[in-house]
C-alpha cells in the first residue's frame, strides 16, 4: 500500500515537471524564431510544426477512435487549392482564404464521412487513400485548378527573411494550440467516447454512444486542421500544383509520426514528428549521394529505405510508441 500512495502522490509532481519542460522548450523555440539567421533551419522547423498539426490532425480519429486514415493528405490539398483558387480569382486576403479552405475541407470530410465511417479497418484505410489518389487526378483535370500548370501566388512580405519567420510562428502557433486542443479533448467526454469506439465500437453503441456523429465530427476536426495546413503551406511557397498539394507522404508521414510518438495521446505527435522530419533529414543530407558516400554516392532513395527499416525496428520494440516505452517503464514500478 505505501508503494501505491508513493505512486500515486508522486504523480501531480511529475506532470509539474512536464508542463514546465513544455513551456520551457516552447519558450525556447518562441525565441529561436527571432535568433536562428539560418534560413533553412527556420524553413526545417517550419516544415515540422506543419506535422504536428498534421499528426494531431489524424490522432483524432486514427490514435483515439482506432480508424486507420489514410487520406488527411486530401484535405491539405483542398485547404491549398481553395486558398490558391480564392486569391487568384478573387484576390481575397489570406485570413479569408483560410476560413474558406477550412469550411471547405470540413464539407467534403461531412460528405465522404457518413458513407466511408460505416466500413472499419483496412476497408477504411483503403478507401481513404484512393480519395486521396483521386483528388490528385481530379486536380490534374478540372479547368479551375490550372491542372499542371499550376497557381502562383503572391508572397506574403516582400522580404525572404521576413516571410520566413513569419510562417515560423504561425505553423508554431497553430501547432501550440492544436496540441493543447487535444489535450483537452483527450479528457472531455468527446474524447472518451473516441477511446471506447478504439476498443469496441459495437459495446460502445450499445452503451448509448452515439458511434457515428462521433466518427464523423473527429474526422471533420481533422479536416479542418489539414485544411488549414494547406491553405498556409500554399501561401508559404507561393504555387500549388497537383503533386505540391496531394503528395504521398502527407497522408503517410503523420500515420508514422503519431504511431512512432505513441498513438492515442496528445504527446505522441510532439514526440514522433520532431523524430521522423529531423531523421529523414539527417537521412537525406547523409545517405543522398552528397554526404558521407561523396558525389558517386549510393543513390538518394537508400534514405528513404534505411528510413524505413528504423521504423520497423522501433515499431517491434515498442509497438506503442515512446509513450508505450515510458508507460511500460513506469507501469513495472508498481507495487501493493
Amino acid at each position: 500500500m505505501n508503494a501505491v500512495a508513493t505512486r500515486l502522490d508522486g504523480r501531480p509532481r511529475l506532470r509539474r515537471v512536464l508542463a514546465y519542460a513544455i513551456a520551457l522548450l516552447v519558450l525556447a523555440v518562441v525565441l529561436g524564431g527571432f535568433l536562428i539567421s539560418s534560413r533553412a533551419m527556420l524553413s526545417t522547423l517550419t516544415t515540422l510544426f506543419m506535422f504536428m498539426v498534421l499528426a494531431q490532425a489524424w490522432n483524432i480519429l486514427g490514435g483515439y477512435g482506432g480508424y486507420l486514415n489514410l487520406g488527411i493528405g486530401a484535405f491539405f490539398g483542398i485547404g491549398a487549392y481553395a486558398v490558391g483558387i480564392m486569391e487568384r480569382n478573387f484576390q481575397t486576403p489570406l485570413i479569408v482564404g483560410l476560413i474558406i479552405a477550412g469550411v471547405v475541407a470540413a464539407l467534403f470530410a461531412l460528405v465522404i464521412g457518413f458513407p466511408t465511417l460505416r466500413v472499419r479497418g483496412v476497408y477504411f484505410a483503403i478507401i481513404t487513400l484512393i480519395l486521396a489518389f483521386l483528388m490528385q487526378r481530379l486536380a490534374f483535370n478540372l479547368p479551375f485548378t490550372a491542372g499542371a500548370v499550376g497557381i502562383y501566388l503572391s508572397p506574403i512580405a516582400s522580404d525572404a527573411d521576413l516571410a520566413i519567420r513569419t510562417f515560423y510562428f504561425l505553423f508554431l502557433g497553430m501547432a501550440v494550440v492544436t496540441t493543447l486542443g487535444v489535450r483537452r479533448m483527450e479528457r472531455s467526454r468527446f474524447g472518451f467516447a473516441l477511446v471506447a469506439i478504439r476498443e469496441d465500437e459495437d459495446a460502445a453503441n450499445n452503451l448509448g454512444v452515439k458511434t457515428t456523429s462521433v466518427k464523423v465530427s473527429s474526422l471533420v476536426v481533422g479536416a479542418v486542421l489539414a485544411g488549414l495546413c494547406g491553405g498556409l503551406f500554399a501561401k508559404r511557397i507561393t504555387f500549388i500544383d497537383p503533386d505540391a498539394a496531394f503528395p504521398l507522404a502527407n497522408s503517410v508521414d503523420p500515420v508514422l509520426m503519431t504511431f512512432f510518438g505513441g498513438a492515442g495521446t496528445w504527446l505522441g505527435p510532439i514526440l514522433g514528428a520532431p523524430l521522423v522530419v529531423l531523421l529523414g533529414e539527417m537521412l537525406r543530407v547523409s545517405f543522398g549521394g552528397l554526404g558521407v558516400f561523396g558525389r558517386t554516392g549510393i543513390p538518394a532513395e537508400v534514405a528513404r529505405l534505411a528510413f524505413g527499416v528504423i521504423l520497423m525496428v522501433v515499431a517491434m520494440s515498442a509497438r506503442r510508441g515512446l509513450m508505450g516505452l515510458v508507460r511500460r517503464r513506469t507501469g513495472s514500478r508498481r507495487g501493493v
